[in-house]
């Protein structure tokens, strides 16, 4: 019985110290949020190019995910509604986000839609420590 015990004991150990260094070796993953405020609030033919050029920049390899949509009204005086589109976008490191911050495919997005498009854009990056 000690002799089966024993074995289960150490078996949860070495599952616990697997799972522990997994947990201390995977780093956090980056979020990127942008909101657009454009020249045109409202044209729906501006947002729908805003909101395609995003969709096709999950092509970037260090993208891990896009979502993107047009901003809600809200009458709670904690909310800001007076953007038209916002993007939330993940990545696996600071490192990533760089990269795809300098890729051809995103400078020729912000180049020919995001900035003739848009009045003003704003961007929130941080480490998403939760779960």
């Amino acid at each position: 019985m000690r002799i089966h015990i024993s074995i289960i004991l150490s078996s949860l150990l070495i599952i616990g110290c697997v799972s522990n260094d997994s947990l201390n070796h995977n780093e956090h993953k980056i979020v990127h949020i942008v909101l657009i405020w454009l020249h045109d609030p409202g044209n729906q033919n501006h947002i729908d190019k805003v909101i395609k050029v995003t969709q096709d920049l999950l092509e970037i390899t260090e993208v891990l995910e896009i979502r993107v949509g047009e901003s809600i009204s809200s009458d709670r005086p904690i909310v800001d509604d007076s953007f038209d589109i916002a993007l939330y976008m993940i990545f696996n490191s600071k490192e990533e986000l760089q990269a795809y911050l300098v890729h051809p495919k995103h400078k020729e997005a912000v180049k020919t839609v995001l900035r003739p498009l848009a009045n003003k854009i704003l961007a929130y990056d941080f480490k998403d420590i939760g779960r």
